[in-house]
């Protein structure tokens, strides 16, 4: 997972990201050579590609074809040209608040050889800044592995904090156990239902 310490430069920044449209995806870009690009047929590959070096779990074709309609809340992020690294996440319906929603992500990784580019931050904050547009979205959570340090003090920053503990949650690790890690947008509060509800 890409969990860059350092902020991005605003300046450069200033001027993206900006959209353009093929017949194919939507390219959302950063800067000349960093931009996302929603799941489609032409590159599912490479997400699958990412998956297979970043996480010990195999994902079904089921989850790569849902992926493909969850629009802007599935990224990938390329570097010139070359997929480096992906955001997954999925819109949920809160259940007990049925007309609000959250966002739920599942993956988010960057390979090795370019992370300390930001490209984390982009990813993540691509998918905050697409719930935020949305007003019956009031959350956006994950699981964190307890031990992951680095990746607790990465949501940290992006205003994320650990509201559940979840006893053996990854069933590959040695190290289990998960917390649920939320982020509250548009005035949405955690209650004290919510760890119940997300934690599982």
């Amino acid at each position: 997972m890409d969990h860059d310490s350092l902020a991005p430069n605003q300046a450069f920044i200033s001027s993206f990201p900006y959209t353009s449209t093929s017949s194919q995806f939507i390219a959302t870009y950063i800067s000349p050579t960093i931009y996302l690009k929603s799941i489609c047929p032409w590159n599912v590959d490479a997400l699958k590609k990412i998956h297979l070096t970043l996480f010990p779990v195999h994902y079904s074709d089921s989850f790569y074809y849902q992926l493909q309609n969850e629009g802007e809340f599935a990224k990938l992020v390329y570097l010139d040209g070359v997929a480096v690294g992906s955001v997954c996440s999925r819109l949920e319906r809160d259940p007990k608040q049925q007309e609000k929603n959250r966002v739920y992500i599942m993956t988010l990784g960057v390979l090795e050889h370019y992370r300390r580019r930001h490209l984390g931050h982009f990813l993540l904050q691509h998918i905050i800044d697409q719930a935020q547009l949305q007003p019956t979205i009031t959350q956006i959570y994950l699981h964190v592995q307890t031990v992951n340090t680095a990746a607790l003090a990465f949501y940290h920053q992006h205003g994320f904090r650990e509201v559940a503990l979840v006893r053996g949650y990854y069933r590959l690790a040695n190290n289990n156990d998960a917390y649920v890690v939320v982020r509250n947008i548009n005035h949405g509060q955690s209650s004290p239902s919510v760890s119940s509800t997300i934690s599982h």
